[in-house]
């Protein structure tokens, strides 16, 4: 059987290896038949890009020109090679990896980075140049090396960098005005992308460059105005990630044991719910899962026989984390109430934003666009020449939540220990006691009551309670879970991952203070009554018939307390 090529990044080790390779080369066959020499194709973290620059490389690349047939053995491209194959030196820049702490070091690292790509360049080739290492600025260090290799190569550079924006993304999550600092008009990152544009007119004859997030394009390469961005180009939608034919085609060539039909499906399930759903392009049709995701999950499947603990995996985990972050950038309040909206699931519309600056107004669509282009949000459709966007699965979704926890407690300056909401959420799977949960929505709500500014409905604290459930991942939670006879609000469902004893529906109402002096009891017993009828019609849906221990309970919140806390039979 093949090997998972988790963490995988370089080409060649894949293939000499014996990892699985996704055969993604007839994207080599239409980037070359694509009209623009100059390429930018932006995609979210962990979604195979590394590889795939890895794999233009090695295709191109003159010096393996007598490796071909080894190294694109049974793919599309061994089938059907273009003119250019082979036809390149090849000047790879990655800048994942510099120092971002001050602008000294920031420089200082980015000229390191771009001497060790130039030497081994000079080492790959076997060429006998010098080029000028003492500048202090990369802009004409780079201008000089190419002046320098022009007259010792007899074909052009193909110039690839993985990662241009991702030490820019750095600063935008911790250090913004170190970000507007380096990355300005004057910058030395810009003045680099201007001198690489002038390497076109010299000695460079294609330039593929990866990134996550476009908020840089502007900022950072206005001098380099000679790139076609292709992220969201409908032929280019399924380059990187997979679709659900090569994951099917990845569960067949690498498990040990084959599975049955059923098992593939209920894997094929879990998949799909959790790591399927992105869609770049309007225009297309055809929707992808995270590349990194699936050899995190199928792996560990491999190893035990069952999913990861953790649907997420812990290096995107901590890529992911990051993006909190960017929920204080510029208009903090509008991206709040952005935030606020996803979680709530309100449909999202949105103009997706090519290009932006810091330096210009940034409004609620700029921080919509920036995170679909992060893969927090995902194009559902389109509508009159504008999108609805929506959380791709379920696994982003528990980011959400988790951002959300964390922007109340902020807010009400109040830190409950999430070890205490865990464990009153295991209350609930255990014994089917929900007691401690009510209990702490209480506090939140009491804490959050405070504040003059919060507009308190049964929306909001339905966000609260999902969020909070959803820390614990013991359930997949699902808010206005649609079943015959309507929407139940609060559905505490089996995930395939962890098995409770219990599962639960919930049904909500809440009084504001101002109706409950004016109607007392009862109000409260008209809402409670309302949300029994509706517990009623809903627990013998189809959707839970086999759900044997499922908990059934009406909750009716006047302001900040429970005063109903029924559980039905």
């Amino acid at each position: 059987m093949k090997r998972i090529p988790y963490g995988i990044s370089d080409y060649k080790t894949l293939i000499e290896k014996n990892y699985v390779f996704v055969d993604k080369t007839k994207y080599i066959e239409k980037l070359e038949n694509y009209p623009a020499p100059y390429i930018f194709f932006l995609r979210p973290r962990r979604f195979g890009k590394s590889l795939f620059t890895s794999m233009l490389s090695a295709y191109f690349d003159i010096s393996q020109r007598d490796n071909f047939e080894r190294l694109f053995r049974d793919t599309y491209i061994a089938q059907n090679p273009t003119k250019e194959r082979s036809g390149y030196y090849i000047l790879n820049f990655n800048f994942s990896s510099l120092n971002t702490d001050t602008k000294e070091s920031l420089k200082e690292s980015f000229l390191k980075n771009i001497r060790e790509s130039f030497d081994r360049f000079i080492k790959n080739y076997d060429l006998n140049v010098e080029y000028r290492k003492d500048y202090d600025d990369a802009a004409s260090m780079l201008n000089n090396f190419f002046t320098t290799v022009k007259y010792e190569i007899d074909k052009p550079i193909y110039v690839i960098i993985d990662e241009y924006d991702h030490f820019a993304n750095e600063l935008l999550s911790f250090q913004p005005e170190l970000f507007k600092d380096s990355i300005s008009k004057t910058g030395f990152v810009r003045k680099f992308y201007e001198a690489l544009k002038i390497g076109t007119e010299k000695v460079v004859g294609r330039i593929f460059a990866t990134g996550v997030s476009p908020i840089t394009l502007d900022s950072m390469t206005s001098g380099f105005n000679i790139a076609d961005d292709l992220t969201r180009h409908v032929n280019f939608n399924e380059m990187m990630g997979f679709t659900e034919q090569e994951v099917r085609g990845l569960i067949k060539t690498t498990l040990n044991e084959p599975i049955s039909f059923e098992e593939t499906e209920e894997l094929m399930e879990i998949l799909k719910k959790n790591y399927n759903g992105y869609l770049f392009s309007e225009d297309a049709t055809t929707r992808l899962f995270n590349s990194d995701m699936i050899l995190y999950y199928i792996k560990a499947f491999i190893e035990t026989g069952k999913g990861p603990t953790n649907l997420i995996d812990k290096n995107i985990a901590s890529d992911y984390s990051k993006v909190g972050n960017l929920f204080k950038l510029q208009n903090q309040s509008n991206n709040m109430e952005v935030l606020k909206d996803i979680v709530s699931g309100k449909e999202v519309f949105s103009r997706i934003t090519e290009e932006f600056s810091l330096e210009k107004r940034y409004n609620k669509d700029d921080f919509r666009s920036l995170l679909f282009y992060l893969g927090m949000l995902t194009i559902k459709k389109q509508v009159m020449g504008r999108v609805i966007l929506k959380i791709p699965n379920e696994a982003i979704k528990g980011l959400y939540y988790d951002f959300f926890v964390s922007s109340l407690n902020e807010l009400t300056e109040y830190s409950l220990d999430t070890a205490d909401i865990e464990n009153s959420i295991f209350e609930i799977a255990l014994n089917g006691d929900n007691a401690s949960f009510v209990s702490i929505i209480e506090k939140t709500l009491n804490k959050l009551s405070n504040r003059d500014f919060i507009a308190f409905d049964e929306k909001y604290i339905k966000i609260i309670m999902i969020a909070y459930l959803n820390l614990a991942k013991a359930y997949l939670i699902k808010s206005e879970y649609e079943v015959e006879e309507g929407y139940i609000d609060i559905a505490l469902l089996n995930n395939h991952i962890i098995k409770p004893k219990y599962y639960g529906i919930i049904e909500l109402k809440y009084i504001t203070k101002k109706e409950y002096d004016k109607y007392g009891e009862a109000l409260v017993n008209q809402r409670k009554e309302e949300a029994i009828v509706q517990i009623n019609k809903y627990k013998n849906s189809q959707e839970l018939l086999n759900y044997k221990n499922l908990k059934k309970w009406v909750l009716v919140f006047d302001c900040d307390k429970c005063v109903v806390n029924l559980e039905m039979e």
